[in-house]
């Protein structure tokens, strides 16, 4: 049987509807993108007043020369963040994977892309931790490559715009220090994540 070969012009329905198909689950799927989106950006701020707290006088008197104790703070406040979104995308996402009616292989893909940026998020800490850096100029480059080449590959210009300001924020972290550092991270997660996703969320199909 010969195989029927495909005109430009059918290859590139194919690839339009597949994008479509992507942009219709990603926008199933906003919510998801907005928790994280929200939990980061508190926990940033949260990190903020817990820094500024610990550098007031009267606990500043009592932490001197206890960095550890301070480190331990700062750890458990993204712990506690950390475990609510988890907890909450578990159970978000069994309904969002129940309900989703339409597949594509961007789907697959994006989905690849981001696991491998989230296991880079957690071997950045590692190296970070051991180098004794801080961590935010390197996990918003990170962010910036992984959400830019999402918003490239679905052609939807706010998720490729808040891709390339993390890569800005990535750049103005390094000249802050600490407490600023966590300011800084809190207003890329806005810029990056929670404006494109409110976009995508209320996009038209």
């Amino acid at each position: 049987m010969e195989k029927k070969s495909l005109t430009p012009e059918e290859g590139f329905d194919i690839i339009t509807k597949a994008i479509l198909n992507f942009k219709i689950n990603y926008k199933e799927s906003a919510k998801t993108f907005l928790l994280w989106g929200w939990i980061l950006t508190l926990a940033c701020f949260s990190n903020f007043i817990i820094l500024k707290i610990l550098q007031s006088k009267e606990a500043h008197e009592l932490m001197v020369g206890n960095w550890e104790l301070t480190g331990l703070f700062i750890l458990g406040n993204w712990v506690v963040f950390g475990l609510i979104g988890f907890i909450i995308q578990f159970f978000m996402q069994r309904k969002i994977d129940k309900n989703k009616k339409v597949y594509s292989y961007l789907d697959n893909y994006l989905t690849k892309l981001w696991q491998v940026t989230a296991a880079s998020f957690f071997i950045t800490i590692l190296l970070c931790i051991k180098l004794e850096i801080a961590p935010p100029p390197i996990m918003l480059l990170i962010a910036g490559i992984a959400t830019t080449t999402s918003g490239l590959l679905i052609k939807f210009r706010p998720l490729k715009i808040g891709g390339m300001t993390f890569f800005i924020f990535s750049i103005a972290t390094t000249f802050v220090s600490n407490e600023y550092m966590a300011l800084i991270t809190g207003a890329a997660i806005i810029c990056g994540y929670l404006i494109p996703g409110y976009f995508l969320k209320s996009a038209k199909e």
